[in-house]
């Protein structure tokens, strides 16, 4: 199970080191100054950021029986883990996963993302094309076969045993997992002419400090 999602999370930190370069280059050609931060704390980013968060006991993110359960109550162990479980403004969902506590189950999450993929007219592998870059992309739709009824039980169960028993999905994290984050900030040049040489910043940087529109 650890593999399994460990191999999720380095498929997806491919994605945001391709969003990192961009937002570096954004950042330049501003004329701000950025730095990418090690981000992997389970809640010390989205928190600030304003997610919805539980707390989740300790003892059910380590798949605790009945007796550790107990002695770490005694002990005064079960301490809540908090977890981001969603992005919420104003009554409104911005960001929500495939899990509970925006689906009643697991089984009716995984659904949920079935219908998102295949529902007929409107999934984004059955909407006639319109959620792709191809010529003919009811062509290319037509072939991308549906999920097996085998391969949709399997996962079922799989999905509703880790949540059952760890309390969030996936166990590891929960729905949310932050790798790295990206801080754009006016530089203080007057720092670097101080102390560096001429070249430790380039012109973009100089014009800023000149022209940039976020003072």
């Amino acid at each position: 199970m650890t593999l399994l999602e460990t191999w999720l999370y380095e498929f997806a930190a491919l994605e945001q080191g391709q969003m990192h370069q961009n937002l570096g280059l954004m950042s330049q050609a501003l004329g701000l100054g950025g730095f990418v931060h090690f981000a992997a704390h389970p809640s010390s980013w989205m928190q600030p950021l304003g997610f919805r968060m539980e707390d989740i006991p300790s003892s059910r993110i380590i798949g605790a029986g009945f007796f550790m359960k107990t002695l770490l109550r005694i002990l005064g162990q079960e301490l809540p883990v908090p977890t981001a479980v969603g992005l919420e403004r104003n009554g409104e969902v911005l960001i929500k996963p495939y899990c509970p506590p925006y689906y009643r189950s697991m089984e009716e999450a995984v659904l949920a993302f079935v219908d998102y993929k295949f529902a007929e007219g409107k999934g984004t592998f059955r909407d006639g094309g319109e959620s792709t870059a191809w010529k003919d992309g009811a062509a290319v739709q037509a072939d991308i076969p549906r999920y097996s009824d085998e391969a949709i039980a399997a996962t079922i169960a799989y999905c509703e045993y880790i949540y059952n028993r760890y309390g969030r999905f996936p166990a590891n994290s929960g729905p949310f997992r932050t790798v790295l984050g990206y801080q754009a900030h006016h530089p203080d040049l007057e720092f670097y002419d101080r102390f560096y040489k001429p070249s430790a910043y380039p012109e973009t940087q100089s014009r800023g400090r000149r022209e940039c529109p976020f003072e």
